[in-house]
């Protein structure tokens, strides 16, 4: 029987290490994919990823289940992003839309994928990326959270620490911001992540 992520945390609280191996195995890929699309480096993605467990080790004792852990997880990793963010205000994406270590739009899903669509498919990812990078800190992780990771709004007003109408309205002002870039990037067909 799968168990879930909070009586994972509660095992491992009570002194079963399997049970954390099994939490990293269900969140770090997705962990360290929300801090590579916020943060757009690698290296800095994975140190958030590392740390984020980190701290969720060194709370463990502390744990209880409030909410639900993936909010909990999630809550962390964007902490840590915005601390990054604050130190580094520039962010470090190139012209082409990578960072200095290599992420670039291959590490967006692709919801529309189809041999006819292969090339149209990289240029929006491409578009989508920079237009990511461009986006405040505050609308970006509510884009991530809500149109990449499919956290329903309320999961995501309660990682973000922000009530729900504003989360709502942040996610409105990203998904203007961004199908004003596709718009300028020549794409203007109506697309998926809610675009």
């Amino acid at each position: 029987m799968d168990r879930s992520d909070e009586e994972l945390m509660l095992a491992y609280r009570g002194g079963e290490p399997r049970a954390f191996e099994t939490l990293l195995h269900r969140h770090g890929k997705g962990i360290y994919r929300f801090a590579l699309r916020f943060l757009g480096d690698r290296m800095r993605a994975e140190e958030v990823m590392q740390e984020s467990f980190l701290r969720v080790l060194r709370a463990a004792s502390r744990y209880e289940p409030r909410s639900s852990f993936r909010n909990y997880l999630y809550r962390i990793t964007r902490n840590l992003c915005l601390d990054l963010i604050r130190k580094e205000p520039r962010a470090r994406v190139q012209a082409d839309g990578t960072g200095p270590c290599g992420p670039g739009p291959e590490d967006l899903p692709d919801r529309n994928p189809g041999p006819d669509l292969c090339v149209e498919s990289e240029q929006l990812r491409f578009v989508i990326f920079k237009a990511l990078q461009g986006l405040p800190p505050e609308q970006r992780e509510v884009f991530l959270l809500k149109e990449v990771k499919e956290m329903k709004l309320q999961d995501v007003a309660d990682v973000t620490g922000a009530n729900l109408n504003t989360v709502k309205s942040r996610l409105r002002y990203a998904l203007q911001a961004l199908r004003e870039e596709l718009s300028r990037g020549g794409i203007r067909k109506e697309i998926g992540y809610g675009l």
